[in-house]
């Protein structure tokens, strides 16, 4: 209740809203078979890509990657199509793990 005496009114509503949405552990959709690096989130489900303070958090093994370091994220239908696509810098081989958090786009 304090918090919210230290937030804007539209802050405080984008955070209510997010929490619901918010999505942890979610395993990424793609080959890994050491040549596919790119990966989708699952269904038809958009993440939100706000910088700088919300994006995708992809991990790979249990590390957490940093995003234009180790990936980049993309809309799969084109500009304003929302966030979908991940595009690693490395090729996961057949047993590893490729798992993210993120906030969806819509409800």
């Amino acid at each position: 209740m304090y918090l919210l005496n230290y937030l804007s009114l539209q802050l405080a509503q984008q955070l209510f809203i997010a929490v619901g949405r918010y999505r942890t552990g979610i395993g990424l959709v793609g080959a890994k078979d050491g040549i596919n690096s790119t990966y989708t989130t699952p269904g038809l489900e958009k993440y939100v890509h706000n910088l700088p303070y919300l994006s995708i958090a992809v991990y790979y093994n249990g590390q957490r990657l940093i995003l234009l370091d180790d990936y980049v994220v993309m809309e799969s239908g084109g500009s304003g199509s929302g966030y979908d696509t991940i595009i690693m810098v490395v090729s996961p081989k057949p047993g590893d793990k490729v798992y993210a958090d993120y906030i969806t786009s819509g409800p």
